[in-house]
């Protein structure tokens, strides 16, 4: 059997096996299994490696440009996830966000120092691939550290993928962090005054240009105190219109928002 077939059939097992992984409920203890399988199938290919003779230059190149790095690009972003999720498991909502921003930067620098070569693998570029996907003598490192079995830059393309894996999942995470905030401060805020209440802060607030420099119309300010407090507002312009023509205080709700606070300043 040709290296080629044999990692062919050693990736659809651990596709499969990966998968299963997934429905773990522990996601730290799901991640360590992962990466403690993953090497079992590193070191499975580095042991058919080990004695297998190319075909042709070609072959080798293949393998060391589209077999080998899918493989290592798994090690390489299960390990981030593991590290991620432990340090997920410590730390308050606000620290986790933080924290995504900052690994996004270390893939961003990562890129940018990398730039050259990782423009040459995500355009497909072929002419230096005798050079990059050919094993040489020259120093560098890899996580098997067996030259035999690394070009170098397979290594560094592999961390290329894995980074994109990474990525893909971090801003996951933030999105899903966004919605459970929204979620969160919809289901816990409950407006329990009156609606006209409510639609006269509106209009004041509005009257006042607080929201997007001026340039939020009052249907976008109510449609968000409606999901964040939780309440229909109804025919709020009717309200409006009635407000105008109060014979007392226009504005008895922003009228006693002000006493009230005022008191509360000249409170002992």
């Amino acid at each position: 059997m040709d290296i080629l077939t044999y990692a062919k059939q050693l990736e659809g097992r651990m596709k499969e096996r990966l998968e299963e992984f997934t429905t773990d409920q522990d996601e730290i203890l799901k991640m360590g299994h992962a990466l403690t399988f993953i090497r079992e199938i590193i070191a499975e290919l580095k042991q058919f490696a080990s004695t297998y003779k190319f075909n042709s230059v070609s072959e080798e190149i293949k393998f060391f440009k589209e077999i080998k790095p899918v493989f290592l690009s798994q090690f390489f972003y299960y390990k981030k996830v593991f590290a991620l999720r432990l340090f997920d498991s410590f730390k308050d909502v606000k620290t986790r966000q933080a924290n995504y921003y900052k690994v996004l930067q270390q893939l961003e620098r990562f890129v940018q120092k990398n730039l050259e070569f990782y423009e040459y693998c995500m355009t497909n570029t072929t002419y230096l691939d005798h050079h990059y996907f050919t094993r040489n003598r020259l120093p560098h490192q890899s996580i098997d550290r067996d030259e035999k079995f690394t070009t170098g830059y397979d290594t560094k393309l592999a961390k290329i993928l894995a980074n994109e894996l990474l990525k893909k999942h971090i801003l996951e995470l933030l999105k899903k962090l966004e919605v459970d905030r929204s979620a969160d401060a919809s289901s816990t805020l409950t407006w329990t005054g009156s609606k006209t209440d409510l639609i006269e802060l509106i209009y004041a607030l509005h009257s006042t240009d607080v929201f997007n420099n001026g340039t939020a119309n009052i249907k976008v300010i109510a449609s968000a105190f409606e999901e964040v407090f939780n309440i229909s507002l109804g025919d709020y312009y009717r309200t409006f219109q009635d407000m105008r023509i109060r014979k007392r205080s226009q504005a008895p709700f922003i009228d006693m928002l002000r006493a009230r606070l005022i008191d509360k300043l000249n409170a002992d």
